[in-house]
């Protein structure tokens, strides 16, 4: 939970929020309009199904649009999708990136206070805090 946390936390700061609910919103409204403009698509539930594997360019190829409108309608749900695919990678991988560099930060951080000390740090000190900063060197 907070991971997720987190994961959104970002969302909103990089306007992720924004752009995810913004799609959900194009998605539906997309899948509407696609299943009262084209006569091969029966349902709205065949229309979001549609939808889906367009938006996660899976392209199953159940159901293909043949009216103009719908056809432009699923390219920008193609397009749309594409940069939802591109933008949950790299909001993941900043994540990542970011616990890494703040684990990094609070090393140094707890080193440059030993460090400081060094002068009134017995020999067994510094070689345990030696040990340490070889340990985490290696990691």
């Amino acid at each position: 939970m907070k991971t997720i946390l987190r994961y959104w936390e970002m969302m909103k700061k990089t306007s992720g929020n924004r752009l995810l609910c913004s799609f959900l919103v194009f998605y539906f409204v997309d899948c509407f309009l696609i299943y009262c403009f084209d006569s091969d698509i029966h349902s709205y539930g065949d229309a979001l199904w549609m939808g889906f594997s367009v938006a996660t360019t899976i392209g199953l190829g159940d159901y293909t649009v043949t009216h103009g409108l719908a056809r432009f309608l699923t390219v920008l749900l193609g397009i749309y999708g594409t940069i939802m695919e591109a933008y949950i990678p790299g909001l993941i991988a900043s994540y990542y990136l970011s616990r890494l560099s703040e684990k990094r930060d609070q090393i140094v951080a707890r080193h440059a206070k030993e460090l400081g000390s060094l002068s009134s740090m017995s020999d067994e000190q510094k070689q345990q805090l030696s040990r340490q900063i070889r340990k985490e060197n290696a990691r």
